[in-house]
C-alpha cells in the first residue's frame, strides 16, 4: 500500500485509482453511500471513513479489504474491536468484526486479536464449545504474536470458563491457574481491564465452589473487594459480596454471610443498581 499524506495507515490513492479505472466520478462513487465531499477527503487522505462506508466503497470498486488496508490500520481496528467486545462486552461489535475478519486473519500483528474475537464469537452464538477452546488455544500459542499479557490472560480465561461449563474440571483448573498468573494488578489496571479481571474472578470462584475449595474462593473474593474499596469502586461490590455471602454460608459462617448480603444490598442501593437492590432486599434481613 502507498503510504503518504496526512494518514499513513490509509491509502486514499488506491480509492482514486480504482474509481478512475472504473470510470466513475466522485459523485457516482458516493451515490447511496456518502457524499462527494467525503469521497474527496478520503482520496486526499484527509479522512478515514467508518467501517460501513469503507466497506461499501470497497465493494463498489471491487477492492478486497485485506489488500487495501495497511497493517497499521488493521492493528488500530483490532484494538478497537477488542476494546468493544472484550473490555466493554459490547457483543454487537462482533458484526463489525465479521467485516474485518479476513483482513485481521492475514495480518501477523492482528492474528491474536482475530483468534480471541473468533473464540468470543463462537461463545456468544453458543457454537460447539470446542471452537471456543480451539481459537483461544491458538491465541496463546507461542507462535502467535502477542498483543500483551492482558490478552493472553483473557484467552486462558476463555478456555477455562468453557472447560468448566462442559464439566472438564481438570482442564478448567489448569487454564484458570494460567489465567491467574497473568491477571492484571487490581490496583494499577485501567478501569476496563479491572472489571474484566473481576468478572474472571467471579467465574473462577464459581469453579472453586463447585470443587468445594471454599477457603480459596473466600480469599479471592475478599482480595477483590479490598481492591474495590481502595479504588472507591462500587460497581462489582453487590455481585462479589453476594457471592462471598454464598461462600461463607457454605463454610458455616452464618453471621459473616448475613453481613456480606447486607453490604451487597447497600452497595447496590448506593450505585443505583435498582434491579439488584430489589432482589437483594428480599434476602437481606438487616433493616436500614
Amino acid at each position: 500500500m502507498v503510504k503518504n499524506g496526512r494518514n499513513d495507515s490509509f491509502d486514499g490513492k488506491a480509492i482514486r485509482a480504482a474509481r478512475k479505472k472504473m470510470r466513475l466520478s466522485q459523485v457516482e462513487l458516493a451515490e447511496g453511500i456518502t457524499t462527494q465531499a467525503t469521497i474527496s477527503l478520503v482520496e486526499n487522505q484527509n479522512r478515514v471513513p467508518n467501517a460501513d462506508v469503507l466497506l461499501a466503497i470497497l465493494d463498489r470498486l471491487n477492492l478486497d479489504m485485506s489488500e487495501f488496508v495497511s497493517g497499521d490500520f488493521l492493528t488500530q481496528k483490532a484494538k478497537e474491536l477488542l476494546g468493544k467486545v472484550v473490555l466493554q462486552m459490547k457483543h454487537e461489535a462482533l458484526q463489525e468484526f465479521a467485516e474485518f475478519e479476513k483482513a485481521l486473519s492475514q495480518n501477523a500483528p492482528t492474528i491474536q486479536a482475530y483468534y480471541i474475537l473468533k473464540a468470543e464469537e463462537a461463545s456468544y452464538h453458543h457454537d460447539d464449545f470446542s471452537k471456543v477452546v480451539h481459537y483461544a488455544d491458538l491465541a496463546v500459542d507461542k507462535k502467535t504474536p502477542s498483543l500483551g499479557d492482558f490478552y493472553l490472560f483473557y484467552a486462558y480465561r476463555q478456555m477455562a470458563t468453557n472447560y468448566f461449563l462442559q464439566g472438564d474440571m481438570v482442564a478448567a483448573k489448569e487454564k484458570f491457574m494460567l489465567a491467574s498468573e497473568l491477571e492484571p494488578d487490581l490496583l494499577t489496571a485501567n478501569d476496563l481491564e479491572f472489571h474484566v479481571a473481576l468478572q474472571s474472578r467471579q467465574r473462577y470462584v464459581d469453579f472453586l465452589i463447585k470443587r468445594g475449595d471454599l477457603d480459596k474462593a473466600a480469599a479471592i473474593l475478599n482480595d477483590a473487594l479490598t481492591a474495590l474499596h481502595k479504588r472507591v469502586d462500587l460497581f462489582w461490590v453487590p455481585d462479589l459480596s453476594e457471592l462471598l455471602a454464598k461462600v461463607e454460608a457454605q463454610r458455616g459462617n452464618a453471621a459473616e454471610a448475613k453481613r456480606q448480603l447486607h453490604y451487597a444490598r447497600v452497595a447496590a442501593y448506593l450505585s443505583n443498581r435498582q434491579t439488584a437492590e430489589k432482589r437483594l432486599a428480599e434476602l437481606d434481613t438487616v433493616e436500614f
